[in-house]
């Protein structure tokens, strides 16, 4: 008997079949220096190079910059908070093992770690690398106004003017409280092999920040206009939204700098290490619903072999994309390639099929690279 259950079974088979799908996988990248004995990896110190802090004020025209003084003990936690990022991405990789010593953290800066290792004076062992760094920091905050002058016109004079039939014009400086907060870290960070001692990479990388809130924006005229007419029509006064009352916060020194200085770690991260991400790979639409699913589902052994049939009976270029998705999930580049490319010189235009045939030609490359990385690991 048809009844609710069964319809909300169609309703959903519907929707699967008819909806742009995607399948979500993780894909794995070499690093791109030979790391291959490096297994066991420990974090050193992050010394600070230089370290200047400003908050920008103004206040009825005139500016004052006001240095934010930090004591050793702030300095060391900048130190540590960019080095538990690089910690926190080596430990997600599936390549190496971190080793957790505070021994090379407590040394001054690099200079003394890379004495250190060259005579063989460290307590650790069973570790293959170190890795340390050093870093430069500027961050400026700024509290102040823009300036504007607006002339405005009124069609609608004062009550006591309006016989006389003139217009009132009314010129108006206008102050629009902005706050503001950019900022730079330049980053450079080691790997230090111990046994033979020998700098195995180094990356020198510099990221900038900026963002604001408030200030005059492109409606500051009618804004201004509305107000005023406001007041000639009506005795009750709006509140407006100021920066005070904005829902708009600007990140604090601390998340500035975890921001910059993860971008330049991950790019280090994978410059030493195999890496893994999540990708989503898009599913063509196609006139055999079924397969999508299997493909979603994960079943691609059943999702190769409907579709080879189908391919073999009729070529239609989404099977053939499909049919290639499969094989490149279930590791089989070569297949997965010829495919695609069948699947492209059918309709060369498809931008999917094109993504798809690079994305696989890109991995062909760079597989055999990664089997020697992971080679007895």
């Amino acid at each position: 008997m048809f009844n609710q259950k069964h319809l909300i079974l169609i309703l959903y088979s519907f929707l699967l079949t008819n909806c742009a799908t995607s399948k979500l996988t993780s894909v794995r990248s070499p690093a791109e220096i030979n790391t291959k004995d490096i297994r066991k990896v420990a974090i050193g110190t992050f010394e600070i190079g230089q370290l200047a802090i400003k908050f920008k004020t103004e206040r009825n025209g005139v500016w004052k910059t006001h240095a934010v003084l930090l004591n050793e003990e702030q300095r060391k936690t900048i130190g540590r908070s960019i080095r538990s990022r690089i910690i926190n991405l080596l430990t997600s990789t599936p390549y190496f093992k971190v080793v957790f010593t505070d021994e090379f953290e407590k040394l001054q800066n690099d200079a003394s770690l890379q004495q250190l290792v060259s005579i063989g004076g460290y307590k650790t062992k069973d570790v293959d690398a170190v890795i340390s760094g050093k870093l430069w920091l500027e961050i400026e905050r700024t509290d102040g106004v823009d300036l504007s002058k607006e002339s405005l016109e009124y069609f609608r004079p004062p009550q006591s003017r309006r016989s006389l039939g003139l217009n009132l014009v009314v010129d108006q400086v206008v102050w629009w409280p902005y706050k503001s907060a950019r900022g730079s870290l330049a980053l450079e960070i080691k790997m230090t092999r111990l046994k033979p001692t020998e700098v195995l990479a180094s990356t020198f990388e510099t990221r900038t920040f900026a963002q604001r809130i408030g200030g005059r924006n492109k409606e500051s005229f009618q804004k201004i206009f509305k107000g005023i007419t406001n007041q000639f029509t009506s005795s009750k006064h709006e509140e407006h939204n100021s920066i005070e009352t904005s829902d708009e916060v600007l990140p604090s020194f601390e998340q500035i700098i975890a921001d910059l200085a993860l971008s330049i770690a991950s790019n280090f991260v994978r410059r030493v290490s195999v890496t893994e991400k999540t990708v989503s790979l898009p599913i063509a639409n196609s006139d055999h619903p079924n397969t999508k699913i299997l493909i979603e589902a994960g079943a691609y052994d059943l999702a190769i072999e409907q579709l080879q049939q189908f391919t073999a009976e009729n070529p239609d270029p989404n099977d053939l994309y499909n049919l290639g998705l499969c094989f490149e999930a279930i590791g089989d580049y070569g297949l997965a390639h010829t495919t695609y490319r069948e699947a492209w010189e059918a309709d060369s235009e498809n931008l999917l099929f094109t993504k798809g045939l690079g994305r696989i030609e890109r991995l062909r490359r760079e597989n055999p690279h990664l089997k020697r990385q992971l080679e007895d690991r």
